[in-house]
């Protein structure tokens, strides 16, 4: 599908939720950041590349959007992308400001989850008597459910997790460095046509009485680090191809086959295999994570958030940290489902998950790589 017309197609949503809820404009900021909810909200309705605060958006229910950003973008905005208003200036936020004085704003629609504390200031003094109206959740309505371009891109997304794996399985062994590994990675993604990675790696030996292996989290870089036979190599392998990101959680072996990682993947499988099942069109969420929850305890094991989440524009768009969710399962969302079941005192277990894309007859793994546990 061409992009334009998708454009075209989301603007039209847009322009309906600023119909239901009798706003005179919506205006989003763009940003540059991993996690938020309403990160991705600016590339939805524009197709740019999110710089911090350096481009805005700015909708009303009957003409196209204005978009203003810097001149580096405005060609791109102008002639590739079907915009018919683009300002330009250095001044952003002016450009904002200015673009809604051209008519009433009684009601503005923004996201308060990204909206910087000097946009918030100046909008309520150049404009004291309207209302700000956030629309993060209708938003993420509208983008949780993937039209077919976008499930395009995500199953672009996913051979590039594909190679990434393929690549650090024919590399890794004993001596090899961890950052050697990463670099490996990270080229074969970029390679592919990735426009940026966030991946994440770990290394030690994993075990259920004295766990070696370190949780991968935020900030978890490889270094230089030096691969041991016994180890164990936790990676989550996550790209973003024209703005869709997608993640593959896998732990390998190196040299000879971990019996207590064996084990949790046995069941780390089985995990996900009952979960899967239940992502179906009217599910609801709140019901899945529950359900999850007792099957982890039902076989011996604790459970710990997070089991997953929502991914799409923005890497985590929701359904990772608690039990409690409104969320109804559609058609055309997309999930990443990676389970946390512990033993004793353990804070974290193995690094194991996959794509998830739900469909009228069920959810479809993504990723065409391989489930079984691997002796590197």
């Amino acid at each position: 599908m061409d992009i334009v017309k998708e454009l075209r197609q989301r603007q039209a949503a847009l322009g309906g939720i600023m119909g239901e809820l009798e706003l005179d404009a919506v205006a989003l900021v763009g940003n540059s950041a991993v996690g938020p909810l309403a990160y991705g909200c600016f590339r939805y309705f524009s197709d740019h590349r999110t710089y911090y605060h350096l481009q805005a958006l700015v909708a009303r229910p009957e003409k196209p959007m204005a978009i203003c950003v810097g001149s580096i973008l405005h060609l791109d905005g102008v002639h590739n992308k079907g915009f018919e208003d683009v300002r330009l200036g250095p001044d952003i936020l002016g450009s904002v400001l200015t673009v809604l004085s051209e008519q009433k704003v009684c009601r503005l629609g923004v996201s308060l989850e990204m909206l910087p504390a000097n946009w918030e200031l100046a909008l309520r003094e150049k404009f004291p008597h309207a209302e700000l109206v956030d629309v993060t959740q209708e938003i993420f309505a509208l983008r949780s459910v993937h039209s077919d371009y976008e499930i395009e891109c995500i199953r672009e997304c996913a051979k590039m997790t594909d190679a990434a794996y393929e690549a650090v399985c024919a590399m890794a062994k004993p001596g090899v460095r961890m950052s050697d590994l990463h670099a490996e990675m990270d080229y074969a993604m970029k390679k592919a046509g990735a426009e940026e990675t966030f991946t994440l790696m770990s290394n030690g030996v994993f075990s259920y009485t004295d766990n070696k292996l370190p949780c991968i989290r935020p900030f978890s870089w490889p270094d230089d680090r030096i691969v041991q036979n016994g180890d164990c190599i936790g990676m989550e392998i996550t790209p973003k191809y024209k703005g869709y990101w997608t993640q593959l959680a896998r732990t390998v072996c190196v040299g000879e086959l971990n019996q207590d990682l064996k084990k949790a993947h046995t069941l780390q499988l089985k995990a996900i295999d009952f979960a899967v099942e239940m992502f179906r069109p009217g599910a609801r969420l709140e019901d899945i994570l529950k359900a999850l929850w007792a099957f982890t305890q039902e076989h011996g094991y604790i459970p710990k958030l997070p089991f997953g989440h929502i991914i799409g524009l923005d890497l985590d768009e929701g359904g990772r940290g608690s039990l409690e969710s409104e969320l109804v399962i559609q058609k055309g969302m997309n999930f990443v489902l990676h389970p946390t079941m512990v033993l004793g005192d353990m804070d974290y277990s193995i690094f194991w998950g996959d794509p998830y894309l739900v469909t009228d007859n069920g959810s479809v793994r993504m990723n065409a790589c391989s489930t079984e546990l691997l002796v590197l």
